[in-house]
């Protein structure tokens, strides 16, 4: 894969807030100072599924936004694998500058223009794109997550489990990623490390989402009852 390797763009996951804006908007400045290309997207999660093709373009500029496990597995959801990420999440804006080689002089600067556009992002908690992505050099196709969620997000092919509607997933629940074995399901928006592709077993300052599992259960069972009644009434009136 040919990387441009003076195009950035920079996920600003702005649905969650994870990345500070004056943190994003000063990683825009500095990299714009170095003579990159800089483009800022308001949320990688919600343009795999609404807009994978768009994936492979950004695949082959440097990516900077979320940590490099949830973004290797985003990208490789639809369709595309990125070549160069930088994990702007875990670090600092000096740290990940020093990955791509740039050292920071004094203090950080912020661009007016560039902190606007971040600003200018919508926020949406709990209607935005929370879908679980799957690890594959650490899934082992065991299945529990399919038979553990009551959504139809998973199905087996061949063996082979896949995130077959992301969209029916139920928004802050990462339930399933807490019954793999093998910590493969990731939910890039998740507080907490590993579920949301971090390395270190920790929670991020903030709320922790708290499952009640039995409601979850009660909740996807009535959704199931209300869509068979549904479609015996619709059955029903076909045969009138």
């Amino acid at each position: 894969m040919t990387i441009d390797n003076k195009n950035i763009t920079i996920c600003a996951c702005s649905s969650r807030e994870f990345l500070p804006k004056l943190k994003l908007a000063q990683a825009a400045t500095e990299l714009r100072r170095a003579g990159y290309e800089v483009e800022i997207v308001a949320d990688l999660c919600e343009m795999a599924v609404e807009q994978p093709e768009r994936m492979a373009e950004i695949a082959r500029t440097i990516v900077v936004g979320c940590h490099a496990r949830a973004m290797k597995a985003l990208f490789e959801s639809a369709g595309a694998e990125a070549a160069s990420l930088v994990d702007l999440r875990a670090n600092s804006v000096g740290e990940a500058l020093k990955g791509l080689g740039i050292q920071s002089e004094g203090l950080l600067q912020s661009d007016e223009d560039l902190l606007r556009q971040v600003e200018s992002f919508e926020r949406k908690v709990g209607t935005d794109a929370w879908y679980p992505v799957l690890d594959r050099e650490k899934c082992i196709s065991c299945g529990k997550c399919h038979d553990f969620c009551l959504f139809g997000v998973y199905s087996m092919e061949d063996g082979e489990v896949k995130v077959a509607q992301p969209l029916n997933c139920k928004n802050n629940c990462p339930a399933c990623a807490r019954v793999c074995p093998v910590g493969a399901v990731i939910f890039a928006k998740h507080p907490e490390a590993p579920i949301n592709g971090g390395e270190a077993a920790t929670e991020a300052e903030g709320t922790t989402f708290k499952i009640d599992m039995n409601a979850v259960y009660n909740e996807a069972l009535r959704e199931r009852l209300q869509h068979r009644r549904a479609s015996v009434l619709l059955r029903k009136e076909g045969k009138r």
